[in-house]
């Protein structure tokens, strides 16, 4: 939701949990340049500091700042502050916030937040931040189509990014795969009745795409993933996959032995068993059917014999 209090400030409302923040930004952002100095001022709004390339040096009462790239620097409502220094390459831009409580709650969000920036506070290091806030100080920018809807997507995002911050929420390395845990809230899981097309996909790519083919892959175990019976799930195949669940099965078997057979050096039996075929000569019947090669010719074209 967007305000226009004048031509060139913008008042932006983003609701995150049980806080409301209001963001307001002059020309899309407050650019510093040298020789710029501020003078000694407050604001009844939080400000944000966030430097991109250089330094900064902003004096809140009687501590100074030394802000560097990739720090975001944030002073309280009713901090006297100034900008001192600027290097000769610096890049720093601000904004004003400021946020309300949405309910009370014993131990919320919003007192969480407020508690922490009781004072002026430095944020070292900050890349996932600053990349958010270049984003959208790009969306004011350039306004291209849908601007003010990213405006307000990449707010809500910044804010969480910003609430996790303060909450000293530890970043944990980020696995090859992890398990994906449902919502709590009933509501939200009934997204199989709500779209039941991006459900099916979903699953289908995964039983005929990710799974291993040496296990239980069979019209029963996908009918059981996806809650329908076995006639059902012969239309949902047909109408996904243009053919029948036993010959989608066949081609996901051999698009997998394609794939090793052109990234490994495997024998073709091993081949064979990892694709779910019982015996080389069901693969070697069900490959040459299906392609007009043996496995052997295959790969051999691979390798540009």
């Amino acid at each position: 939701m967007f305000w226009f209090l004048r031509s060139n400030f913008i008042c932006a409302a983003t609701d995150l949990a049980d806080i409301r923040f209001h963001t307001i930004f002059s020309v899309g952002f407050t650019h510093a340049r040298l020789p710029e100095v501020s003078p000694v001022h407050y604001h009844l709004n939080y400000e944000l500091f966030f430097v991109n390339r250089g330094h900064s040096t902003v004096r809140c009462g009687d501590r100074d700042y030394v802000c560097g790239p990739s720090d975001i620097l944030l002073i309280n409502e009713g901090t006297r502050h100034a900008t001192v220094r600027l290097s000769a390459d610096a890049d720093v831009y601000s904004l004003q916030f400021s946020f309300f409580p949405n309910n009370k709650q014993a131990d919320s969000f919003y007192s969480r937040l407020l508690s922490r920036l009781s004072s002026p506070e430095l944020l070292r290091g900050q890349e996932t931040l600053l990349t958010t806030l270049n984003l959208l100080r790009k969306e004011f920018a350039q306004q291209q189509p849908l601007y003010d809807t990213t405006v307000e997507a990449l707010l809500q995002v910044f804010y969480a990014q910003l609430l996790r911050t303060f909450l000293d929420v530890p970043a944990a390395p980020l696995p090859q795969s992890f398990p994906i845990t449902p919502p709590a809230d009933r509501k939200n899981q009934q997204f199989d009745v709500v779209v039941p097309q991006m459900h099916y996909k979903a699953i289908l790519d995964s039983f005929f795409n990710s799974r291993s083919l040496q296990e239980n892959v069979c019209l029963a175990a996908l009918s059981r993933e996806l809650s329908l019976s076995a006639a059902q799930t012969r239309r949902v195949v047909k109408r996904y996959y243009g053919v029948s669940f036993q010959e989608r099965l066949i081609q996901a078997k051999l698009q997998r032995s394609q794939f090793l057979m052109d990234t490994t050096d495997l024998s073709l039996k091993a081949i064979a068993e990892q694709c779910g075929y019982g015996s080389y000569h069901a693969f070697y019947k069900a490959f040459t059917a299906h392609t007009g090669q043996t496995p052997s010719e295959y790969r051999r074209f691979c390798a540009g014999e």
